[in-house]
């Protein structure tokens, strides 16, 4: 699958992404994981395990090559993706990563997961070792926002897994505060907000509840979220459906619409669709400047960047030339200890809010 580096493309293959995890996790979809996965991501292999740590049993072990893609080897299967991994770079779901990540072919992330009680340790790896090829930009990015999504879905799976009903797993989820949780009744009427929705309402341009309904405020996706949000009432489908969301500033707002296969008893109403709405964190960028020692200046080209402009477009702006913004911007790689633009991103997604 042939990926660009525009921002629409990375927003359509994350829609996907999110649809795959959370499909998986709602649907118990998981037998198609890997091979979604590896279409989404271009690899051509993804694996999936997620062991008990007490009794040392496989809740999950799933695994997805595409063959018309592999070698013939001398060494086994095994051997192969062992040293793979010894060669790969591990992904964490809430730090940096190393500066030398962008230059690799096999990532992989562990990582321990806590559901209904029980503990699990969860191996995540995905690589184009047979293709030889390393991760472009934009499919690591891919995986990079992808990733905390799909250790939510599996906490949540866990838990269904150890006797929670899903309301409580849905508290569960609403708990960890991540995204925010909207539950409609049949008659597309809101019964619940968690508290993250209603505290991230008051910050951003996108949405607001009126008359106890949801609107977005660009009329075009507003059109279309209550298109799929009466479908869904009217349980024309079951998969998941997602919007994505952008203001004038570049920030963005990802909206899901899942039907609830099984309904859920909600303050004396029944819940039959719940929207999650996951929201672009905001940058600190006075710890940010602090940190690092930045120049007005500097600051200023890094929040352009930031909003995905491009130098060019930034000389009449700034009053610069290009040459000034290019020395500019290896300053502030030299300050952050970068080497990219894509690496700068990654880096500043510490200093989220």
């Amino acid at each position: 699958m042939k990926k660009s580096d525009s921002q629409f493309d990375f927003w359509q293959n994350i829609l996907r992404g999110v649809n795959c995890i959370y499909g998986a996790a709602l649907f118990d979809r998981w037998s198609s994981f890997t091979k979604d996965f590896a279409s989404i991501t271009n690899s051509d292999k993804v694996s999936l395990s997620l062991i008990n740590q007490e009794s040392a049993e496989f809740l999950l072990c799933l695994s997805h090559t595409n063959h018309s893609l592999a070698i013939n080897l001398n060494t086994n299967e095994h051997d192969q993706e062992t040293k793979a991994l010894s060669q790969g770079v591990r992904l964490f779901p809430e730090t940096s990563t190393p500066n030398n990540v962008l230059s690799r072919h096999c990532y992989y992330c562990q990582h321990s997961i806590t559901g209904g009680g029980a503990a699990y340790q969860m191996l995540f790896t995905v690589s184009k070792c047979q293709q030889k090829k390393i991760y472009s930009e934009v499919e690591l990015a891919t995986l990079l926002y992808l990733l905390p999504s799909l250790i939510t879905s599996l906490t949540a799976f866990t838990s269904q897994i150890n006797g929670l009903n899903r309301l409580e797993v849905l508290q569960q989820t609403i708990g960890q505060g991540s995204k925010g949780v909207i539950l409609f009744n049949h008659q597309g009427n809101i019964i619940f907000v968690n508290q993250f929705m209603e505290s991230h309402m008051i910050k951003n341009d996108f949405i607001k509840i009126v008359n106890n309904s949801l609107v977005l405020t660009k009329h075009y996706e507003n059109i279309k979220f209550h298109q799929l949000l009466n479908k869904s009432l009217q349980q024309s489908y079951t998969e998941i459906k997602s919007i994505t969301l952008d203001n004038n500033e570049g920030s963005h707002a990802l909206i899901s619409i899942t039907p609830l296969a099984k309904k859920i008893l909600c303050y004396s109403d029944i819940a039959t669709t719940m929207v999650t709405i996951n929201f672009e964190q905001q940058m600190n960028w006075s710890l940010l400047t602090n940190e690092y020692q930045l120049t007005n200046k500097e600051l200023n080209l890094l929040k352009a960047l930031y909003k995905n402009k491009k130098l060019i477009e930034l000389t009449q702006k700034m009053g610069v030339t290009i040459n000034t913004l290019r020395t500019h911007l290896q300053s502030i790689f030299r300050k952050t200890q970068t080497n990219s633009q894509v690496e700068l991103m990654i880096r500043l997604s510490m200093y989220k809010i």
